[in-house]
């Protein structure tokens, strides 16, 4: 009889042991996710990096062949690519977010130095540094990005 009475589950046990199942997969849950988010903005500056470079290559191949149609990033139609008409800042691209890249060119030169800003709107999938596309106000160095926006600065000369 005291051999069934040992072998028993009580509700009581089994609900303190799912609390401690719970409570440890919170505990590690968070820094988990935490991780993943982390890995998300690292990715996004990785890729802002690329699309930056590509704009600048589509830049600088609209000033050399202004007269032959090439590519065009997402912020000019489907006119050709001119010096004239390319604009200075545009969406390009996909953030991990589903979002596209917001650029911005900020100075170029004669002897081919570009300087270009790539930023994502972030996890919220809402751009909140909107002062980064007036053209009016001047960028000298790396921005501070309102909310989660993360981006980039870049600074290409010709090879």
């Amino acid at each position: 009889m005291k051999n069934e009475e040992k072998q028993e589950f009580k509700s009581s046990g089994v609900l303190a042991l799912l609390g401690l199942v719970g409570f440890s997969a919170a505990i590690i849950a968070t820094p988990w996710n935490r991780q993943m988010q982390d890995s998300r903005a690292e990715i996004a500056l990785q890729k802002a990096e690329v699309v930056g470079y590509q704009v600048v290559q589509i830049y600088r191949e609209a000033a050399k062949n202004s007269h032959t149609s090439g590519r065009n990033p997402a912020s000019v139609g489907g006119e050709a690519s001119t010096a004239e008409n390319l604009r200075s800042t545009g969406l390009m691209g996909t953030d991990p977010w589903g979002m596209p890249f917001r650029y911005r060119i900020l100075s170029s030169d004669k002897a081919g130095h570009v300087r270009i800003l790539v930023w994502s709107s972030g996890p919220n999938k809402k751009a909140e540094t909107v002062a980064l596309d007036n053209e009016e106000v001047a960028v000298t160095a790396q921005p501070v990005y309102s909310g989660d926006d993360v981006g980039v600065l870049l600074s290409v000369t010709q090879n």
